[in-house]
C-alpha cells in the first residue's frame, strides 16, 4: 500500500471503514471482501456489510476502465472548450449524450469544459469539433490535444502495452 494520505477516497459522508474498503476497490475493483478485511483490519461481514451501504450510493459504482488507446485502432484526445457562462451546464449535458465522450468535467481555469474522448480516427475527431459541435449555441473555441501514451488512468498506473511488449 502506498502512502495513507495519497490512499484516501475523498467522501467525507462515509465512515472510515467505508473509506478504506473504497480504497482497496479503488486499487481492484475484484478483490475480494476477504482479501478486503484482511488488509483493513476488520471482518468480512464488516467487510461486506459496508460495501452494501456504499454501492446504494449512485455517486459511486464499481466497472471495468479500458485504458485509452489500448490498441493501435482509434484516437484518444482531451478537448478543451471556451463556452458563454450562460451555456456551460447545457453544453456540458449536451457532450454527455456522445458514447464516445468518456469524461466531461466543467472546470476552472482557460477551459469552461474539459472533455475525454476516443475516436475512431483524426478525421472523427475534425468532423465532431468542426460539423457536429458547430451549431451547440455557447461554444466559443476550443482546443484539442491527442493522447499519444497512457502512464496512469483512473488512479491505476500502466507499464508496458502489449502492443510495445510485441515490438521488443
Amino acid at each position: 500500500m502506498g502512502n495513507e494520505m495519497w490512499d484516501f477516497v475523498s467522501t467525507s459522508d462515509l465512515d472510515d471503514t467505508e473509506q478504506a474498503v473504497l480504497s482497496q476497490l479503488k486499487v481492484d475493483g475484484r478483490m475480494s471482501s476477504v482479501d478486503i478485511a484482511k488488509r483493513i483490519g476488520v471482518t468480512e461481514a464488516t467487510v461486506r456489510r459496508k460495501m452494501a451501504r456504499v454501492l446504494e450510493d449512485p455517486d459511486i459504482c464499481i466497472q471495468a476502465v479500458v485504458r485509452p488507446l489500448r490498441s493501435d485502432v482509434g484516437i484518444a484526445a482531451i478537448v478543451g472548450f471556451d463556452v458563454d457562462r450562460e451555456h456551460i451546464i447545457s453544453v456540458a449535458r449536451k457532450l454527455s449524450e456522445y458514447s464516445f465522450v468518456d469524461s466531461v468535467y466543467a472546470m476552472t481555469g482557460p477551459f469552461d469544459i474539459i472533455i475525454q474522448l476516443t475516436l475512431p480516427s483524426t478525421t472523427s475527431l475534425h468532423d465532431f469539433l468542426v460539423s457536429e459541435l458547430a451549431n451547440v449555441p455557447g461554444i466559443k473555441d476550443s482546443e484539442s490535444y491527442m493522447i499519444g501514451r497512457v502512464f496512469k488512468h483512473s488512479g491505476r498506473a500502466y507499464q508496458r502495452s502489449k502492443t510495445e511488449e510485441k515490438r521488443g
